[in-house]
């Protein structure tokens, strides 16, 4: 009897040694370890974009080049009865053209009177006069005008507006008045430019030289500008 019982507390104190060092490993085991997540695999650096190129500045549209000025447009005159020689005058920017066989008279070249060419020591002439236009071209004012140069019995006659081979507008007319000696008759262009008054007359006695008025009309129409 003693040694069943003997044998029985061996095997129950065995189980409770068993048991005993179970619990004793269980506890020092103790909850399984959380394993931490690993850490992301590091990003591959991007690699850093090339600084923006600073844009360079488009270079300006080339200019249009200015076209040339065209040339001033050379006044045609009509073609005329008589060989010509011109007369130019740079002052006043005009020029006329008058027969090539006159000469200058320059005893004629007196008071408003700038040049003047005609038959040599005789009848007819041209005279080109220079004036200021102080008031507008009319009958009184032109008797008044060369009433003041010295002539008398001033008339006039035809007073009419015309257009010079340059498009410059101009008048036109006759005339007829005494120099103190002699009667002249004439023919007459005058226009206005930059506040002068040009005038082409020419002139004739007739009681040596017949007045053509054709003629004496075409050589005063020759006035141009430049």
């Amino acid at each position: 009897m003693l040694n069943k019982t003997y044998k029985f507390v061996t095997v129950f104190m065995v189980v409770l040694l068993v048991l005993g060092l179970a619990v004793v490993a269980c506890a020092k085991q103790g909850p399984p370890e959380t394993e931490e997540p690993s850490a992301p695999p590091a990003q591959t650096e991007e690699p850093a974009a090339p600084p923006a190129q600073t844009e360079e500045p488009s270079a300006p549209p080339a200019q249009a080049e200015e076209p040339a000025a065209p040339p001033a447009p050379q006044v045609e005159q009509p073609e005329l009865s008589y060989q010509a020689k011109t007369y130019t005058n740079d002052e006043y920017g005009f020029s006329m053209q008058y027969p090539k066989d006159w000469v200058e008279r320059p005893e004629i070249v007196k008071s408003t009177i700038i040049a003047s060419f005609g038959v040599p020591g005789f009848i007819p002439v041209v005279a080109l006069s220079v004036r200021d236009a102080d008031a507008p071209l009319t009958a009184d004012w032109i008797v008044a005008a060369n009433t003041a140069e010295g002539n008398s019995a001033v008339k006039v006659s035809n007073l009419k507006e015309t257009t010079l081979a340059d498009s410059t507008p101009a008048f036109q007319y006759e005339s007829s008045y005494s120099n103190g000696e002699y009667d002249l008759v004439s023919f007459a262009t005058s226009t206005d430019k930059d506040g002068k008054r040009i005038r082409v007359t020419v002139s004739t006695i007739e009681a040596f030289s017949p007045y053509d008025e054709a003629l004496f009309k075409e050589i005063a129409g020759t006035l141009t500008f430049k």
